[in-house]
Formats: structure tokens, C-alpha cells, sequence
């Protein structure tokens, strides 16, 4: 750096600065977010309850930022007197083949188990897909195989 001349190797390192410090303000919130997920999974893991969620709706949503299509699942489930309502995201590429409109329908209604804290119930993680379960260690239910055929046309 010493064959730099002085201006530009200010600028140099200027830039150098809020790079770093840009990469560091952005990767915080991601480390944050994921141990935030790490302790309310070992905490719905070491109290864990079941309850059964039922499914009040799917739409499509479309996110900007990533070019990716998402189905939306709106569930509600009770814990302890209370009712709570959420959603949960799923890629649709990854996940669906095929599921069209009225598979959507078909799926309003449907139960589906939640496992969740028993100390605070609002951490949760409703149990869809394979994947759902085997995060929690927990084997598939053969009263959920009709799902497969829904949402894999298997």
C-alpha cells in the first residue's frame, strides 16, 4: 500500500471500514434469528406438548426480495383456554407438486398435530410434512398418509 497514493489509499480504507462494518450489521440479525430459533426449539423439545392445530386457510404469496413462491398455511390450535392463531411459510418449488386451487380447499379444516412449550405455549411449531417431524424427532403418523397424495400426488 505504500506505492498508493495517500487520497486514494484513504478511500481505500474508508470503504474497507463500512464493508466490514455493513457485513457485520447484517450478519447480527441472522445470528440473533438463529439462535433465537436453536432455544425455543430446545425449549418446545424439553417441555413438549401436542395439540392439534387445525388449518384455516393456504394462499400463494409471492416474495419480492427472493423470486420465490411460498404457500402460506393460516392455522389456529388452544393451549390452556387460549386460542392462537399463526402461519407458517412453505417454498413452493420444494415442497408441492401440483397443488392447485382446489387441493387448497380441501386442505381448509384439516387437523394437523402442533407441538409446542408447555410453559409458553405461543412457541410452537405445527407438524405438516416429514420434515416437520423428523426436526423434533418424532415419527410420521399414519393418520397423516393421506396427506402424501395431496401434496405430493403420490
Amino acid at each position: 500500500m505504500e506505492d498508493i497514493p495517500e487520497k486514494q489509499r484513504s478511500n481505500f480504507e474508508w470503504a474497507l471500514f463500512f464493508g466490514v462494518w455493513g457485513y457485520v450489521l447484517i450478519a447480527l440479525p441472522a445470528l440473533f434469528m438463529s439462535i433465537k430459533k436453536s432455544r425455543d426449539k430446545k425449549e418446545i423439545i424439553h417441555n413438549q406438548v401436542i395439540e392439534v392445530a387445525t388449518v384455516d386457510g393456504v394462499e400463494e404469496k409471492y416474495h419480492a426480495k427472493t423470486g420465490t413462491v411460498y404457500l402460506r398455511f393460516h392455522y389456529h390450535y388452544q393451549c390452556k383456554n387460549t386460542l392462537f392463531r399463526d402461519k407458517i411459510d412453505y417454498n413452493y418449488k420444494r415442497y408441492f407438486v401440483g397443488f392447485t386451487g382446489d387441493k387448497r380447499e380441501r386442505i381448509k379444516q384439516k387437523r394437523f398435530p402442533v407441538i409446542l412449550s408447555s410453559k409458553d405455549p405461543s412457541k410452537h411449531r405445527i407438524l405438516i410434512f416429514w420434515s416437520d417431524f423428523s426436526k423434533y424427532h418424532l415419527p410420521f403418523p399414519d393418520s397423516l398418509k393421506w396427506s402424501e397424495k395431496l401434496f405430493y400426488n403420490r
